[in-house]
């Protein structure tokens, strides 16, 4: 198989996907927005806008819309890059809140061709496979606010095990 980003599930488009999660309530209402996704599914710019809604008793940004800037993207990512053959499923999350965030946070999610390819490669033959992606979620000048850690669960889907191995050969 190819190294290539597949044709998405539900003829996504990143644009599509970009504007459909920036309208999606969850992440509307905890002011987070999609800056963009790239074309070929490797990287994705988010930003936390703060605002009175997603404020704590601090005045800094709650750290549950920090944690939900982080959530979902590794896995959509990975997911589009693989295409439907896999099952892709955020599985965990680890938030270090390093700094307070005392304005808009950035994140930048990234899924390298490279790293794709590696978990495709285990998934046929056979893995569940649960890899660990990291992001330093900043302020405009580079302060860190938070470092996540989010842990990504993927497994090629039986009915594809099933079709893709070869006459007489037994799977597991």
């Amino acid at each position: 198989m190819s190294d290539q980003p597949t044709k998405s599930r539900r003829h996504f488009t990143p644009q599509r996907l970009n504007r459909l999660l920036n309208l999606w309530p969850p992440m509307l209402g905890a002011g987070i927005r999609v800056q963009e996704i790239n074309d070929d599914w490797t990287r994705a710019r988010v930003k936390l806008v703060l605002t009175r809604i997603n404020r704590n008793q601090h005045g800094t940004a709650f750290g549950g819309s920090i944690g939900a800037m982080t959530d979902a993207f590794y896995a959509l990512l990975l997911m589009h890059q693989l295409g439907k053959d896999y099952k892709v499923w955020d599985q965990a999350a680890q938030l270090e809140y390093v700094s307070p965030g005392t304005g808009t946070v950035y994140g930048v999610f990234e899924v390298p061709t490279s790293v794709a390819a590696q978990i495709r490669e285990r998934c046929d033959a056979g893995e569940k496979v649960l890899h660990w992606f990291e992001v330093d979620l900043t302020l405009a000048d580079g302060t860190v606010v938070a470092r996540a850690r989010r842990q990504v669960y993927a497994r090629k889907k039986r009915e594809a095990m099933e079709r893709d191995t070869p006459e007489g050969v037994g799977s597991a």
